[in-house]
């Protein structure tokens, strides 16, 4: 009916359209806005719920456009037994209702306190070692549970390669680097000790808390995030069978992050958005630009719309999501 070259010839055609003004965009320096949800100790959900742990990640894919959310980052405990696979099936199951990309580091349930990863990593595809990697345009460092710290010589390379990076801000991710007081943990001691040489935000879980406490260490902003709902909201009425996370949104221009808020999510037993409030800010004076793009991803709709493969419908809406890419970047 059509031939291979002429739809060849369309798709390139949309996917320049796409690809240039996000290129012409960054290079004018206007700001871009994505966000990056944080999870942990969802350990309950994997033994008792798994309709709920389910519903977590689907909802998270249904609003994946509108939010532009880019990652999802659970900081252990993703189940309560270690080498349960049966946990670890629901886990699995749950992890495929999205597309949105997951880093996971292992808690303490995960990796029978550190001495087995085997499960762990077979389930996530994370490495038993700590490692390093970037999550949009931070830093991102995974370290595992530890039952007091790390090495020196970790710490150390660990270093090395934030202080030669070029971005901005750091995300590290662990299970227990505080307490609910302040308190830091032996591992959080030697985190702020050698890792915070940039503004860092430290992502944990593992103490039935939920709070967000702004520091500053060796003079740099840190926002020390602790997100567990494994026992429902702290301090409510709510039982185990609940699921909520926090949302950060990001703006960052050319690469560097400029502002950083947050909110608390609730998904289950009935979706809601907390407050938003802005935790970093490199320019608190500065208004906020009117020329904002919002890189949307694809809306959760948008398989069943063209779900008879038709490829002049799926081109079809790659033409609408440059469209709304366009106004954007040239209103």
């Amino acid at each position: 009916m059509y031939s291979w070259s002429g739809l060849r010839f369309l798709l390139l055609i949309a996917l320049v359209c796409c690809i240039l003004p996000f290129v012409a965009a960054l290079s004018d320096g206007h700001p871009v806005i994505y966000s990056i949800v944080h999870f942990s100790d969802t350990q309950n959900l994997a033994t008792s719920y798994p309709d709920t742990y389910n519903l977590t990640f689907s909802y998270l894919d249904s609003i994946k456009g509108p939010y532009n959310i880019t990652a999802i980052i659970i900081t252990g405990d993703l189940v309560n037994t270690w080498n349960s696979r049966k946990e670890w099936d629901t886990y699995s199951r749950a992890r495929n209702h999205t597309t949105i990309p997951v880093y996971t580091i292992a808690g303490n349930h995960d990796a029978d306190y550190g001495k087995n990863y085997e499960q762990y990593s077979l389930y996530t595809g994370e490495p038993e070692a700590n490692y390093m990697s970037s999550v949009g345009d931070f830093d991102f460092m995974g370290i595992n549970y530890a039952d007091r710290t790390l090495p020196t010589d970790e710490f150390s390379r660990f270093r090395v390669n934030l202080t030669g990076s070029s971005r901005s801000f750091a995300i590290i991710a662990t299970h227990y680097y505080m307490d609910e007081d302040g308190k830091l943990s032996p591992l959080g001691r030697d985190i702020d000790k050698n890792l915070i040489v940039k503004p860092s935000l430290v992502l944990m879980g593992h103490i039935h808390a939920d709070f967000i406490k702004e520091r500053t260490v060796g003079g740099f902003p840190l926002i020390a995030d602790m997100t567990n709902y494994q026992d429902g909201v702290p301090g409510g009425i709510t039982g185990s069978d609940y699921s909520a996370g926090t949302l950060y949104t990001v703006t960052s221009v050319n690469g560097q992050v400029e502002t950083i808020t947050a909110r608390i999510m609730h998904i289950y037993p009935a979706p809601s958005f907390e407050e938003e409030k802005t935790v970093f800010s490199r320019n608190p004076e500065a208004p906020s630009p009117a020329d904002t793009i919002i890189m949307s991803g694809t809306p959760a709709s948008s398989a069943s719309m063209c779900s008879t493969g038709d490829l002049f419908c799926m081109l079809d809406e790659i033409f609408q999501q440059c469209r709304t890419t366009l106004r954007f970047v040239f209103s």
